[in-house]
Protein backbone atom coordinates (compact mmCIF):
# COMPACT_ATOMS: atom_id res chain seq x y z
CA UNK A 1 0.00 0.00 0.00
CA UNK A 2 1.60 3.18 -0.90
CA UNK A 3 2.55 5.70 2.18
CA UNK A 4 0.64 8.36 1.53
CA UNK A 5 -2.96 5.56 1.50
CA UNK A 6 -1.17 4.00 4.74
CA UNK A 7 -1.00 7.38 6.71
CA UNK A 8 -4.53 8.28 5.42
CA UNK A 9 -6.09 5.02 6.64
CA UNK A 10 -4.23 5.31 9.59
CA UNK A 11 -5.27 9.12 10.94
CA UNK A 12 -8.60 8.02 9.69
CA UNK A 13 -8.55 5.28 12.20
CA UNK A 14 -7.48 7.75 14.92
CA UNK A 15 -10.04 10.21 14.17
CA UNK A 16 -12.65 7.64 13.97
CA UNK A 17 -11.59 6.36 17.64
CA UNK A 18 -11.08 9.99 18.78
CA UNK A 19 -14.62 10.99 17.72
CA UNK A 20 -16.60 7.75 19.37
CA UNK A 21 -14.18 7.96 22.02
CA UNK A 22 -15.31 12.25 23.23
CA UNK A 23 -19.27 10.98 22.09
CA UNK A 24 -18.74 8.07 25.16
CA UNK A 25 -16.39 10.47 27.02
CA UNK A 26 -12.97 9.62 28.06
CA UNK A 27 -14.15 9.66 31.98
CA UNK A 28 -16.19 6.97 31.91
CA UNK A 29 -14.08 4.92 29.67
CA UNK A 30 -10.90 5.28 31.65
CA UNK A 31 -13.52 4.26 34.96
CA UNK A 32 -14.64 0.91 33.03
CA UNK A 33 -11.24 0.14 32.73
CA UNK A 34 -10.17 0.62 35.70
CA UNK A 35 -13.19 -1.40 37.25
CA UNK A 36 -13.42 -4.54 34.64
CA UNK A 37 -13.09 -8.06 35.88
CA UNK A 38 -10.29 -9.72 34.45
CA UNK A 39 -11.36 -13.32 34.50
CA UNK A 40 -13.34 -12.74 32.38
CA UNK A 41 -10.91 -10.70 29.99
CA UNK A 42 -8.35 -13.44 30.53
CA UNK A 43 -11.03 -16.02 29.14
CA UNK A 44 -11.37 -13.79 26.07
CA UNK A 45 -7.80 -13.75 26.03
CA UNK A 46 -7.19 -17.73 26.11
CA UNK A 47 -9.63 -18.45 23.48
CA UNK A 48 -7.32 -16.31 21.28
CA UNK A 49 -5.22 -19.44 20.38
CA UNK A 50 -8.10 -21.62 19.22
CA UNK A 51 -9.12 -18.49 17.16
CA UNK A 52 -6.10 -18.70 15.47
CA UNK A 53 -5.70 -22.48 14.82
CA UNK A 54 -9.03 -22.80 14.08
CA UNK A 55 -8.66 -19.89 11.11
CA UNK A 56 -5.30 -22.31 10.07
CA UNK A 57 -7.06 -25.47 10.25
CA UNK A 58 -9.90 -23.81 8.28
CA UNK A 59 -7.59 -22.89 5.59
CA UNK A 60 -5.62 -26.13 5.61
CA UNK A 61 -8.28 -27.96 4.83
CA UNK A 62 -8.82 -25.87 1.44
CA UNK A 63 -5.24 -25.62 0.23
CA UNK A 64 -5.03 -29.72 0.79
CA UNK A 65 -7.35 -29.91 -1.97
CA UNK A 66 -4.28 -28.38 -3.82
CA UNK A 67 -1.28 -29.71 -2.31
CA UNK A 68 -2.03 -32.96 0.20
CA UNK A 69 0.69 -33.10 1.32
CA UNK A 70 0.65 -29.78 3.23
CA UNK A 71 1.12 -30.06 6.78
CA UNK A 72 -1.08 -28.12 9.09
CA UNK A 73 2.18 -26.08 10.76
CA UNK A 74 3.11 -24.47 7.29
CA UNK A 75 -0.80 -23.92 7.30
CA UNK A 76 -0.94 -21.94 10.52
CA UNK A 77 2.63 -20.07 9.82
CA UNK A 78 0.88 -18.58 6.62
CA UNK A 79 -2.19 -17.40 8.14
CA UNK A 80 0.01 -16.20 11.44
CA UNK A 81 2.94 -14.31 8.66
CA UNK A 82 -0.80 -12.71 7.18
CA UNK A 83 -1.76 -10.89 10.39
CA UNK A 84 0.82 -8.42 10.32
CA UNK A 85 0.22 -7.37 6.25
CA UNK A 86 -3.46 -7.35 7.22
CA UNK A 87 -3.56 -5.30 10.16
CA UNK A 88 -1.91 -2.55 7.96
CA UNK A 89 -4.07 -2.75 5.07
CA UNK A 90 -7.90 -1.81 4.56
CA UNK A 91 -10.05 -4.36 4.47
CA UNK A 92 -7.04 -6.38 5.62
CA UNK A 93 -5.91 -7.47 2.09
CA UNK A 94 -2.22 -7.66 3.26
CA UNK A 95 -3.41 -11.15 4.38
CA UNK A 96 -3.61 -12.49 1.19
CA UNK A 97 -0.69 -11.62 0.23
CA UNK A 98 1.01 -13.04 3.41
CA UNK A 99 -0.35 -16.61 3.34
CA UNK A 100 0.55 -16.47 -0.95
CA UNK A 101 4.42 -15.71 -0.46
CA UNK A 102 4.73 -18.17 2.69
CA UNK A 103 3.09 -21.32 0.57
CA UNK A 104 5.55 -21.59 -2.02
CA UNK A 105 3.68 -24.83 -3.19
CA UNK A 106 0.82 -22.97 -4.12
CA UNK A 107 0.00 -20.75 -6.91
CA UNK A 108 -0.44 -17.36 -5.54
CA UNK A 109 -3.84 -16.91 -7.31
CA UNK A 110 -4.95 -19.91 -5.79
CA UNK A 111 -4.58 -19.41 -2.65
CA UNK A 112 -5.88 -15.46 -2.98
CA UNK A 113 -9.36 -17.21 -4.45
CA UNK A 114 -9.41 -19.50 -1.54
CA UNK A 115 -8.83 -16.88 1.19
CA UNK A 116 -11.47 -14.88 -0.41
CA UNK A 117 -13.40 -17.71 -0.12
CA UNK A 118 -13.04 -18.12 3.14
CA UNK A 119 -14.13 -14.11 3.73
CA UNK A 120 -17.27 -15.33 2.23
CA UNK A 121 -17.65 -17.95 4.11
CA UNK A 122 -17.41 -16.01 7.24
CA UNK A 123 -19.22 -12.62 5.49
CA UNK A 124 -22.03 -15.31 4.93
CA UNK A 125 -21.96 -16.14 8.70
CA UNK A 126 -22.04 -12.50 9.78
CA UNK A 127 -25.24 -12.12 7.68
CA UNK A 128 -27.38 -14.71 8.93
CA UNK A 129 -27.00 -14.46 12.66
CA UNK A 130 -27.26 -10.33 12.06
CA UNK A 131 -30.77 -10.96 9.58
CA UNK A 132 -32.05 -13.29 12.67
CA UNK A 133 -31.36 -11.25 15.38
CA UNK A 134 -32.16 -7.64 13.11
CA UNK A 135 -35.87 -8.71 13.62
CA UNK A 136 -35.58 -8.23 17.32
CA UNK A 137 -33.81 -5.25 17.01
CA UNK A 138 -36.40 -3.65 15.41
CA UNK A 139 -39.39 -4.72 17.31
CA UNK A 140 -37.72 -3.76 20.88
CA UNK A 141 -36.00 -0.72 19.25
CA UNK A 142 -39.64 1.26 18.04
CA UNK A 143 -38.38 4.23 16.86
CA UNK A 144 -35.55 2.70 14.63
CA UNK A 145 -38.21 0.06 13.07
CA UNK A 146 -38.77 2.77 10.42
CA UNK A 147 -38.86 2.29 6.19
CA UNK A 148 -35.75 1.94 5.86
CA UNK A 149 -34.54 -0.85 8.48
CA UNK A 150 -37.28 -2.94 7.11
CA UNK A 151 -35.63 -2.57 3.57
CA UNK A 152 -31.88 -3.50 4.77
CA UNK A 153 -33.62 -6.29 6.13
CA UNK A 154 -34.71 -7.41 2.98
CA UNK A 155 -31.74 -6.67 0.80
CA UNK A 156 -29.81 -8.89 3.16
CA UNK A 157 -32.06 -11.42 2.92
CA UNK A 158 -31.98 -11.35 -0.97
CA UNK A 159 -28.21 -10.81 -0.58
CA UNK A 160 -27.68 -13.44 2.08
CA UNK A 161 -29.34 -16.11 -0.35
CA UNK A 162 -27.65 -15.81 -2.80
CA UNK A 163 -24.24 -15.67 -1.08
CA UNK A 164 -25.02 -19.00 0.19
CA UNK A 165 -26.05 -20.58 -2.76
CA UNK A 166 -22.95 -19.23 -4.81
CA UNK A 167 -20.63 -20.82 -1.53
CA UNK A 168 -22.54 -24.01 -1.48
CA UNK A 169 -22.13 -24.62 -5.29
CA UNK A 170 -18.32 -23.41 -6.11
CA UNK A 171 -18.92 -24.60 -9.83
CA UNK A 172 -21.81 -22.50 -9.93
CA UNK A 173 -19.92 -19.65 -8.62
CA UNK A 174 -17.26 -20.12 -11.05
CA UNK A 175 -19.87 -19.29 -14.10
CA UNK A 176 -21.14 -16.31 -12.61
CA UNK A 177 -17.78 -14.49 -11.55
CA UNK A 178 -16.88 -15.39 -15.05
CA UNK A 179 -19.34 -13.81 -16.60
CA UNK A 180 -19.96 -10.82 -14.72
CA UNK A 181 -16.40 -10.66 -14.55
CA UNK A 182 -15.27 -11.76 -18.52
CA UNK A 183 -11.21 -11.51 -18.05
CA UNK A 184 -9.47 -14.33 -19.47
CA UNK A 185 -7.20 -14.18 -16.83
CA UNK A 186 -9.27 -14.18 -13.96
CA UNK A 187 -11.53 -16.92 -15.74
CA UNK A 188 -8.47 -19.20 -15.84
CA UNK A 189 -7.48 -18.53 -11.72
CA UNK A 190 -11.41 -19.52 -10.50
CA UNK A 191 -11.28 -22.32 -12.21
CA UNK A 192 -9.76 -23.38 -8.91
CA UNK A 193 -13.19 -23.48 -7.86
CA UNK A 194 -14.17 -26.56 -10.07
CA UNK A 195 -11.81 -28.70 -7.83
CA UNK A 196 -14.53 -28.12 -4.92
CA UNK A 197 -17.53 -29.86 -4.02
CA UNK A 198 -20.49 -28.53 -2.34
CA UNK A 199 -19.30 -31.16 0.61
CA UNK A 200 -16.09 -29.43 0.37
CA UNK A 201 -18.07 -26.08 0.67
CA UNK A 202 -20.44 -27.17 3.32
CA UNK A 203 -17.13 -28.15 5.53
CA UNK A 204 -16.10 -24.43 4.57
CA UNK A 205 -19.35 -22.88 6.12
CA UNK A 206 -19.75 -25.29 9.06
CA UNK A 207 -16.04 -24.19 10.06
CA UNK A 208 -16.45 -20.70 9.28
CA UNK A 209 -20.01 -20.72 11.49
CA UNK A 210 -17.97 -22.36 14.53
CA UNK A 211 -15.08 -19.90 14.11
CA UNK A 212 -18.19 -16.96 14.02
CA UNK A 213 -19.49 -18.26 17.29
CA UNK A 214 -15.88 -18.42 18.87
CA UNK A 215 -14.42 -14.90 18.27
CA UNK A 216 -18.14 -13.70 19.16
CA UNK A 217 -17.82 -15.42 22.60
CA UNK A 218 -14.64 -13.36 23.34
CA UNK A 219 -16.28 -10.10 22.31
CA UNK A 220 -19.24 -11.48 24.86
CA UNK A 221 -16.60 -11.93 27.70
CA UNK A 222 -14.89 -8.43 27.11
CA UNK A 223 -18.59 -7.04 27.34
CA UNK A 224 -18.56 -8.91 30.58
CA UNK A 225 -15.31 -7.91 31.51
CA UNK A 226 -16.13 -4.06 31.39
CA UNK A 227 -19.90 -4.71 32.53
CA UNK A 228 -20.63 -7.37 34.86
CA UNK A 229 -24.43 -6.90 34.82
CA UNK A 230 -24.74 -7.33 31.02
CA UNK A 231 -27.62 -10.15 30.20
CA UNK A 232 -25.32 -12.96 28.06
CA UNK A 233 -28.31 -13.37 25.94
CA UNK A 234 -28.80 -9.45 24.95
CA UNK A 235 -24.56 -9.12 25.04
CA UNK A 236 -24.93 -11.89 21.91
CA UNK A 237 -27.55 -10.52 20.36
CA UNK A 238 -25.89 -6.73 20.26
CA UNK A 239 -22.51 -8.38 19.29
CA UNK A 240 -24.10 -10.41 16.29
CA UNK A 241 -25.22 -6.99 15.43
CA UNK A 242 -21.86 -5.11 15.52
CA UNK A 243 -20.69 -7.70 13.05
CA UNK A 244 -23.63 -7.62 10.91
CA UNK A 245 -22.98 -3.79 10.79
CA UNK A 246 -19.23 -3.75 10.52
CA UNK A 247 -19.74 -6.30 7.58
CA UNK A 248 -21.60 -4.38 5.74
CA UNK A 249 -19.89 -1.04 6.36
CA UNK A 250 -16.44 -0.46 3.67
CA UNK A 251 -12.71 -0.81 5.59
CA UNK A 252 -12.06 2.77 5.37
CA UNK A 253 -9.50 2.42 8.51
CA UNK A 254 -6.71 0.17 9.36
CA UNK A 255 -7.93 -3.05 11.73
CA UNK A 256 -11.56 -1.65 10.72
CA UNK A 257 -10.21 0.56 14.07
CA UNK A 258 -13.27 2.94 14.75
CA UNK A 259 -15.91 1.52 12.25
CA UNK A 260 -16.08 -1.58 14.95
CA UNK A 261 -16.33 1.26 18.45
CA UNK A 262 -19.49 2.92 16.90
CA UNK A 263 -20.97 -0.46 15.98
CA UNK A 264 -20.56 -1.44 19.27
CA UNK A 265 -21.60 1.92 21.03
CA UNK A 266 -24.51 1.96 18.94
CA UNK A 267 -25.97 -1.84 19.13
CA UNK A 268 -25.01 -2.80 22.56
CA UNK A 269 -25.89 0.75 23.68
CA UNK A 270 -29.50 0.28 22.72
CA UNK A 271 -29.80 -3.19 24.19
CA UNK A 272 -28.81 -1.07 27.75
CA UNK A 273 -24.91 -1.88 28.24
CA UNK A 274 -22.74 1.28 29.23
CA UNK A 275 -21.28 2.83 25.59
CA UNK A 276 -17.62 2.72 27.61
CA UNK A 277 -17.94 -0.91 28.23
CA UNK A 278 -19.21 -1.30 23.98
CA UNK A 279 -16.30 0.62 23.22
CA UNK A 280 -13.71 -1.03 25.83
CA UNK A 281 -14.83 -4.80 24.66
CA UNK A 282 -14.72 -3.36 21.08
CA UNK A 283 -10.62 -2.05 21.32
CA UNK A 284 -10.15 -5.08 23.29
CA UNK A 285 -11.28 -7.62 20.98
CA UNK A 286 -9.33 -5.62 18.58
CA UNK A 287 -6.13 -6.07 20.60
CA UNK A 288 -6.88 -9.87 21.35
CA UNK A 289 -7.74 -11.17 18.05
CA UNK A 290 -5.53 -8.80 15.57
CA UNK A 291 -2.68 -7.12 17.23
CA UNK A 292 -1.50 -9.94 19.48
CA UNK A 293 -1.72 -12.28 16.50
CA UNK A 294 -0.13 -10.16 14.11
CA UNK A 295 2.97 -9.47 16.55
CA UNK A 296 3.66 -12.95 16.98
CA UNK A 297 3.77 -13.33 13.10
CA UNK A 298 6.15 -10.69 12.52
CA UNK A 299 9.00 -13.20 13.04
CA UNK A 300 7.63 -14.75 9.89
CA UNK A 301 7.78 -11.66 7.88
CA UNK A 302 11.86 -12.03 7.01
CA UNK A 303 10.94 -15.71 5.82
CA UNK A 304 8.33 -13.89 3.02
CA UNK A 305 10.82 -12.01 1.45
CA UNK A 306 13.13 -14.82 1.10
CA UNK A 307 10.32 -16.90 -0.37
CA UNK A 308 9.45 -13.95 -2.42
CA UNK A 309 13.22 -14.00 -4.28
CA UNK A 310 13.36 -17.96 -4.88
CA UNK A 311 9.35 -19.47 -5.25
CA UNK A 312 9.49 -20.79 -8.40
CA UNK A 313 5.69 -20.95 -8.28
CA UNK A 314 5.94 -17.07 -7.53
CA UNK A 315 8.44 -16.54 -10.76
CA UNK A 316 6.04 -18.41 -13.43
CA UNK A 317 3.10 -16.30 -12.25
CA UNK A 318 4.18 -13.26 -12.79
CA UNK A 319 5.95 -14.32 -16.34
CA UNK A 320 2.39 -15.46 -17.40
CA UNK A 321 1.20 -12.11 -15.91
Amino acid sequence: MPRTLYVLKLLLAVVALGAVAIFVEWDAIAAAAREARPGWALAALLLAPLNVGLEAYRWHRLVQRLTPSLRFRDSLAAVLSGYPLGLLTPGRVGDYVGRALYLRDVPPSASATLTFAERMATLACCLVAGLAVLPYFLLTQTDLASLAWVTVLALGLLGTAALLVLLIRPRLARVVLATVLPFRRLRRILAILDRFTPRDATELLGLSALRYALFSTQFVLLVRAFAPGADLLVAYAGVVLVFFAKSAIPAITLGDLGIRESAAVFFLGAFGIAEAAAFNASLGLFAVNLLLPALVGLPLLPRLRLQRMTSPVLQTEAVEA
